[in-house]
């Protein structure tokens, strides 16, 4: 019987080439997702404590265009933004355009209340959506 490596290094011998090259992507995708390092040098800054539904809705849209943001990444901000539930994004509903409100909120004080909420009724994909919401504008949060 032959028994075939992994392909793993063990400890104090080199990394094969392609074990390298796969972190290197891992780490890739990881930042494209927003997971893996600071917001992008290009993305504007934005003060989320003071804007509009609207203003959130178009500022995730253009993140979403530019890449820097998933489309599961931003449920969590559709929901925020008034579109509707966590998960109405790609149900073809209207419920998932934000209405127009010239009110401006606090969107952190409100993902920081539905992470609560979804918490206190288990609603743990809720809750994990709003968590990611909530970091992703910390990440792009302007400096007061």
């Amino acid at each position: 019987m032959k028994i075939q490596g992994s392909g793993h290094a063990l400890p104090g011998q080199p990394k094969p080439a392609a074990i390298g090259q796969g972190e290197a992507r891992f780490d890739a995708a990881l930042t494209q997702a927003g997971l893996g390092g600071d917001a992008s040098r290009d993305a504007p800054l934005r003060d989320f404590s003071k804007m509009t539904r609207g203003d959130l809705f178009g500022w995730m849209n253009d993140r979403v265009r530019a890449g820097e943001l998933s489309l599961d990444d931003s449920s969590g901000l559709l929901a925020l933004s008034g579109g509707g539930a966590v998960g109405a994004i790609g149900s073809g509903s209207s419920d998932a355009v934000p209405p127009a409100d010239p009110q401006h909120v606090d969107f952190f004080q409100l993902a920081q209340d539905r992470i609560a909420a979804a918490r206190h009724r288990r609603e743990h994909d809720a809750e994990a959506a709003y968590l990611v919401a909530l970091g992703v504008m910390q990440r792009f949060q302007a400096p007061s």
